[in-house]
């Protein structure tokens, strides 16, 4: 169900939307999980698909260590926030 609301995206939004509702009630009522990588790829409000430029704008918002990506839903205009971390890699001094 998830293929099929990614490849109709483009023709038809409503029937994706209907495709991930039916894919949403299959993960509650046999406790599945979506895969990690389509986790953060669709609005909770509108159950719409957050592809950049066609469903969503995407905005990176900080300097340093404070990185932010903001995602706002182009259907519902609800903003994700999410907090970009990097990691911090030490040298260590090597003794001979």
């Amino acid at each position: 169900m998830i293929k099929r609301s990614l490849e109709s995206f483009d023709k038809d939004p409503e029937f994706s939307r209907n495709c991930l509702k039916i894919a949403l009630a299959l993960k509650r009522k046999y406790n599945l999980n979506f895969p990690s990588w389509f986790k953060n790829m669709y609005c909770k409000n509108c159950l719409s698909l957050l592809i950049p430029s066609r469903g969503a704008k995407i905005r990176i918002v900080g300097k340093g260590k404070n990185i932010k990506l903001i995602t706002t839903c182009l259907k519902c205009g609800r903003k994700i926030r999410k907090e970009l971390v990097k990691p911090i890699r030490f040298k260590l001094a090597q003794e001979d």
